[in-house]
């Protein structure tokens, strides 16, 4: 093989990278129910954080700071457990007001001053079966991860060409059949682009294969122990309530610190760039009942 070759081989790898880090909430099977939340919403997403590959190590540095501080937590950040204050973060019920605020405090502002960009494809499941995706048969019949992980993968990869990078993707390991689902979903797409409808999705201008053949990279299943993935569960779960709550406290501080990925690409982008709630139809026609009570 030739000099020439080999240089045009590694060429892509030193081009500027941008990791998406990856994780689900809820039930990704529609004839299934989801977990009953106090919330009372019924949703699948999956999301979590774009990062510039050069921004990881700081970032990771400044959790470490903050886990120094505070010795109690022996164990992954996991959002739910934390709010809830339960498995390892039992110890947040009973350290006192004054800690426990001191606490969320310092981890919202960590948060609010990372230099990634959240982003998520969330799905309203009530509305999603109301569409008659449910349904479907055979090939025709995709699990919930499938619509959300190409929403969320060629939204990542026009965030990267937008900004002349390439992407390379890492998402929370679950079970062996679950890991190569997404893995297989991530190379149907760099070999062959969107199976989505041509007709109903034109209108968000969707990337060719060839487009995704190059920007992206490739994909790595990590555990609960990368401390990045723990960031992308924080903010997928932020993003997801915040979806549905407005006024959700992290969901707000994110917006107001312009961490969401739809405030930080151009207005006219934002569409086809941003945060993707997808058939949401009967959450909006809930919220105008109740406005008119």
């Amino acid at each position: 093989m030739s000099a020439e070759t080999n240089a045009a081989i590694d060429a892509p790898e030193k081009l500027p990278l941008i990791h998406l880090y990856i994780d689900e909430t809820g039930s990704r099977h529609l004839d299934r129910p989801g977990a009953q939340a106090k919330h009372g919403f019924d949703w699948f997403a999956i999301g979590g954080l774009l990062i510039d590959h050069e921004h990881e190590e700081g970032t990771k540095q400044r959790l470490q700071a903050l886990l120094a501080r505070w010795p109690q937590i022996r164990g992954p950040l996991h959002f739910t457990d934390m709010r809830a204050e339960k498995k390892g973060f039992s110890w947040l019920g009973r350290v006192g007001d004054e800690a426990r605020t001191r606490f969320w405090s310092e981890y919202k502002t960590f948060l609010a001053g990372a230099q990634v960009a959240g982003t998520a494809c969330v799905i309203d499941r009530p509305g999603y079966a109301a569409r008659g995706y449910g349904k479907r048969v055979g090939e025709e019949k995709w699990l919930l991860c499938r619509s959300a992980f190409d929403i969320i993968l060629e939204r990542a990869a026009k965030y990267a060409q937008h900004r002349g990078r390439r992407l390379r993707v890492y998402y929370e390991r679950a079970d062996p059949d679950t890991d190569a689902r997404v893995e297989e979903y991530f190379r149907n797409i760099k070999a062959k682009g969107l199976a989505f409808d041509e007709k109903n999705s034109a209108k968000y201008n969707p990337l060719r294969p060839e487009d995704f053949a190059h920007l992206l990279l490739d994909i790595t299943g990590k555990d609960k122990a990368n401390k990045m993935m723990q960031v992308a569960d924080t903010y997928l779960y932020s993003i997801t309530r915040g979806s549905y709550e407005r006024k959700f406290d992290i969901y707000r501080r994110l917006l107001e610190s312009g961490r969401l990925v739809t405030s930080q690409v151009p207005g006219a982008m934002a569409a086809n760039l941003g945060i993707k709630t997808y058939c949401f139809e009967l959450v909006a026609a809930a919220k105008n009942n109740k406005s008119r009570v």
